[in-house]
C-alpha cells in the first residue's frame, strides 16, 4: 500500500508539472503570433501617423507603441501678407515636394474681402509636422484641425476574410477538377464566381486602407486679405453722383414737358388778348 501511495503522489506531481508546462507553451505560442496586422504573413506593414500638433502628440504616440494603422486627415488655413499670394502658393507647392508629398485639386476663389487658393495635399505621416512647420515660415496659421482614425481592426478583419475566401476558392477549384456531372460543374462555377467577387471587393477595400494610411491628407487654404480702403469712400461718392445725375435728368425732363405744354397755351392766350384789344379799340 505504501508503494501505491508513493506512485499515486508521483503521478499527481507529473500531472501538475504537465499542466504548468502546457500553460507556458500556450503563452509562448500566443506571444509569437503577435497582434494586429503582423499576424498575417505577407501583409504590408501599416502606416503609422505621427502627431500633427501638440494636442495630438500623446494620442499618436500611444498609437505608435501599439502597432496601429492610422488614417490622418485635416484642414489648415494660412494667411499670407497682402500682395504675396502668388509667390506664397508657389512656396507651398515647393514644400509639398520637399517632404515627399503630392497635391491635387488646386482651385482659386476671390471675394470682396480676400483672395483664396485651395489645395488638397498628401504628405507622409512621419513628415506631417515638418510640412506644417514650413508653412509657418511664410504666413500665419489662422485655423488648423486634424483627426486620427484607427482602422487596425477593420484592416485585420479584411485580412481574415481574404484568407478564408482564398482557402474556400482553392477548395472549389479542387472540386471543379474532380467534378464530372454538368450540374455539379455549373453549381461550383456559380459559387466560385460569388467567392471571387467577394474576394476582389475585400482586396480593394484593403488596398484603399493601405493607401489612405500611407499618406496624410490635408486641405490647405492659402489667402490674403484685400485693402479695406479700396471701396469704403469711392462707392458712396459714386452712388451720390448717380442720384444727383438722375434727379437732374428727371428735372430737365419735367421742365421740357412743362415748356412743351405751356408754350402753345401761352401763344393762344396772347393771340386772344391781342384780338380782344383790337375789337375793343374799334368800339
Amino acid at each position: 500500500m505504501e508503494w501505491k501511495n508513493v506512485l499515486a503522489v508521483f503521478a499527481l506531481l507529473l500531472l501538475f508539472a504537465g499542466c504548468i508546462g502546457g500553460d507556458g507553451m500556450f503563452q509562448g505560442s500566443t506571444a509569437s503570433s503577435g497582434s494586429g496586422i503582423s499576424a498575417y504573413p505577407g501583409a504590408p506593414a501599416p502606416a503609422y501617423a505621427d502627431a500633427a500638433y501638440d494636442s495630438y502628440a500623446e494620442e499618436s504616440a500611444s498609437y505608435a507603441t501599439q502597432d496601429r494603422m492610422i488614417i490622418q486627415t485635416g484642414s489648415l488655413s494660412l494667411k499670407v501678407p497682402e500682395g504675396t499670394l502668388e509667390q506664397k502658393i508657389t512656396s507651398v507647392r515647393g514644400f509639398v515636394s520637399t517632404v515627399g508629398g503630392t497635391y491635387t485639386g488646386v482651385s482659386y476663389y476671390e471675394t470682396d474681402s480676400d483672395k483664396n487658393y485651395y489645395l488638397t495635399v498628401k504628405v507622409p505621416p512621419a513628415r506631417f509636422d515638418e510640412f506644417v512647420n514650413k508653412l509657418k515660415t511664410i504666413g500665419e496659421i489662422k485655423a488648423i484641425d486634424t483627426s486620427l482614425e484607427d482602422v487596425t481592426e477593420q484592416y485585420t478583419d479584411l485580412n481574415t476574410r481574404i484568407t478564408n475566401l482564398e482557402a474556400e476558392l482553392a477548395r472549389l477549384n479542387a472540386l471543379y477538377e474532380r467534378a464530372e456531372n454538368i450540374s455539379d460543374i455549373l453549381a461550383i462555377e456559380r459559387e466560385a464566381t460569388r467567392v471571387q467577387t467577394s474576394l476582389d471587393l475585400y482586396k480593394q477595400q484593403k488596398l484603399d486602407l493601405e493607401r489612405r494610411s500611407a499618406m496624410s491628407t490635408l486641405r490647405v487654404r492659402v489667402y490674403e486679405e484685400k485693402p479695406e480702403v479700396q471701396t469704403s469712400l469711392l462707392l458712396p461718392l459714386e452712388q451720390l453722383a448717380a442720384i444727383f445725375l438722375g434727379a437732374l435728368s428727371f428735372g430737365i425732363m419735367l421742365l421740357a414737358g412743362a415748356v412743351g405744354f405751356l408754350l402753345p397755351v401761352a401763344i393762344i392766350i396772347w393771340i386772344l388778348w391781342k384780338l380782344w384789344k383790337h375789337f375793343k379799340g374799334k368800339k
